[in-house]
């Protein structure tokens, strides 16, 4: 006789989202989630059908929750957007534990399908936000946007290798840098007293 399921759907899918957070995909296992919500394996996987199908949902939910974050936020167009979209990527970037296994993860799985569509969701979402935010520059607005991505990417890894403990002020920090480069910004000289 089968077990009975004493986890609803949704139990199974939040005990998931918590292995993912903590393992991240490439350690992702029906057995650990199992054990999160009390279940044997084999029902997972016949409620499921199988890891993968449960990883997609993960990462599927996993999207349409950064797309709702970065739909949510009220950008002004220029600086000011441009700084809300880096302080919610550094809010969301966490602790720097989670951060490195999140590389970790990225770089050895990209090759994964569901994993990879995930990215290049989540990639063209955060451009297309920023790109909204741009002002015009002397360079094309696409290769602006490159810019600022790659500002916000070598930051986060910037800010793994660094002393500051929270990763949203510190790139809000090196974003007001990358404006006032960028000429977004005017240099405001400080009065001697």
């Amino acid at each position: 006789m089968a077990r009975p399921f004493t986890a609803t759907d949704e139990q199974i899918i939040d005990a998931a989202h918590a292995v993912m957070a903590r393992r991240g995909a490439d350690h992702f296992t029906v057995s650990e989630v199992a054990r999160e919500v009390g279940l044997s394996r084999a029902a997972i996987t016949q409620r499921f059908n199988g890891v993968e199908a449960l990883r997609s949902i993960v990462v599927n939910q996993l999207s349409s929750s950064f797309e709702q974050k970065i739909a949510q936020l009220n950008v002004a167009p220029g600086a000011p957007g441009l700084l809300d979209i880096a302080n919610l990527v550094g809010m969301m970037a966490g602790a720097r534990s989670r951060f490195s296994a999140f590389l970790l993860d990225y770089t050895s799985n990209i090759s994964d399908r569901s994993r990879r569509e995930f990215e290049e969701r989540r990639g063209a979402v955060l451009r297309a936000a920023v790109a909204r935010v741009m002002p015009p520059l002397a360079i094309s607005q696409s290769a602006a946007v490159d810019a600022y991505m790659a500002n916000l990417i070598g930051s986060l890894i910037a800010w793994q290798s660094s002393e500051h403990p929270d990763a949203a002020e510190f790139l809000r920090r090196r974003t007001r840098d990358w404006l006032l480069l960028a000429g977004i910004l005017e240099v405001v000289p400080v009065e001697p007293d």
